[in-house]
């Protein structure tokens, strides 16, 4: 009897055993999603034409274009590229279109090599200094053509002498059309150690030949000379005067002994 009373309990805890495991909750397995991370670009600039040494280039010239590090770094790129496109941006060297474009490759005026970039085969650069007004005929920029004048008189040395003696053979002549502006220096000078005034100088670097550094260089010597900007090269006889076309002397020749430019 008490045989089977255990044989029945062991089968009620077996069957209440089995229940419980059929109604344990399953564990559902979801698959695990990988999370796709962005791999981060570097800004890059890719020309637009074909270049050539000493060619002048701007923003439109060039096309923004986002790389892999990987394909930065066969440029020679670790991080984005930033020019500075109010600046004056010169090729160092020929460049194809499509081409990635990096700072060494580019300069601009004040820096080491910018003269020797820029200037031409065949050309000598050649400072010429004047006064801030001097500098007439509109702003004159990097890469402008002007033309150059020479004020004289016979009897006086107009390159250290400000004061016109004799007015009566007062002239101006053209010497120099359409030179390029390689380069612009502007700074201030002391009128003199007893005063605070200051003027202004510009120091324009042109790109001249031989025989024109000869002219120039006897021109600063003899007389005062005048930049403008120029309109054309058909245009550059036109500064040409004399008193005559300023005043009239008829029957002043005695009256007038000096006139000062101011």
């Amino acid at each position: 009897m008490n045989s089977k009373i255990i044989l029945g309990l062991a089968v009620v805890a077996i069957s209440i055993g089995l229940y419980g495991v059929t109604q344990t909750p399953s564990t559902k397995e979801f698959p695990t999603q990988s999370v796709n991370q962005v791999e981060p670009k570097i800004l890059a600039w890719q020309l637009k034409r074909n270049v050539v040494q000493g060619d002048k280039l701007a923003r439109r010239d060039f096309e923004a274009v986002y790389l892999t590090r990987q394909q930065a770094g066969s440029h020679g790129l670790t991080e984005d590229t930033r020019f500075n496109w109010q600046q004056s941006l010169f090729a160092k060297q020929a460049l194809q279109q499509g081409g990635i474009v990096t700072p060494e490759l580019l300069t601009s005026p004040g820096q080491t090599d910018y003269l020797n970039t820029v200037i031409e085969p065949g050309f000598v650069p050649f400072n010429v200094t004047v006064p801030g007004e001097d500098v007439v005929g509109g702003t004159i920029s990097v890469g402008d053509l002007v033309d150059i004048s020479v004020l004289s008189a016979p009897k006086q040395n107009l390159a250290n002498d400000k004061r016109v003696d004799d007015i009566q053979h007062l002239t101006m002549a053209p010497l120099l059309a359409q030179v390029p502006v390689l380069d612009m220096v502007s700074r201030q000078r002391s009128v003199s150690t007893l005063s605070s005034e200051k003027v202004t100088e510009v120091t324009l670097v042109l790109q001249v030949t031989n025989r024109q550094v000869a002219q120039l260089t006897i021109a600063k010597r003899i007389a005062e000379i005048e930049v403008h900007k120029s309109i054309g090269k058909e245009f550059s006889d036109d500064l040409e005067a004399d008193s005559s076309d300023v005043i009239s002397l008829s029957g002043q020749r005695d009256e007038i002994r000096e006139y000062r430019f101011k």
